[in-house]
């Protein structure tokens, strides 16, 4: 008996979601592996306020897609590896910001690098034409998404 085509297999969803857990696991090893068990989230914010120290845990958060909850188990975790610091937000003592440590940035340099030649290896064998394609169509597939959630009626995704 002949198996059917599987129909998901010819949406965009499926291959994105597919890539996107091969990706997430191959980084998680590799980051965990090597740098004291930072988790692919940790590593998000570690790299958010290395662009940008002193942000509110709700700057991280929208940054990284995670609510406030996480990021404070998040900063929290960072704060008992001494990777991170938050401090009261002089304008506003109900809120914290949150900084890297000098240990913390160097930590996240040093990740930078290792991140930068993971990603080398992911783009072996494809030409930067083709990898600016990738970007690009996946832009417009955010774009898209974010577009359907917002016709959604209001309380849909609570």
């Amino acid at each position: 008996m002949r198996e059917k085509e599987n129909p998901v297999k010819k949406f965009v969803g499926h291959h994105v979601g597919i890539t996107a857990n091969l990706l997430r696991t191959a980084f998680a090893a590799r980051i965990t592996r090597e740098n004291d068990n930072i988790s692919p989230e940790q590593f998000a914010v570690l790299v958010r306020l290395s662009i940008s120290d002193g942000l509110s845990q709700s700057a991280v958060a929208e940054y990284v897609l995670k609510d406030d909850a996480t990021i404070t188990r998040i900063l929290d975790s960072l704060e008992k590896k001494k990777l991170a610091v938050r401090k009261r937000d002089p304008r506003d003592r109900r809120s914290n910001l949150a900084y890297l440590t000098p240990k913390g940035r160097e930590f996240a340099e040093k990740m930078l690098l290792e991140v930068k030649e993971f990603n080398r290896s992911l783009l072996e064998g494809i030409d930067s034409e083709k990898v600016t394609v990738v970007f690009e169509v996946l832009e417009k597939l955010r774009e898209n998404a974010a577009n359907v959630i917002k016709k959604q009626p209001k309380g849909y995704l609570d």
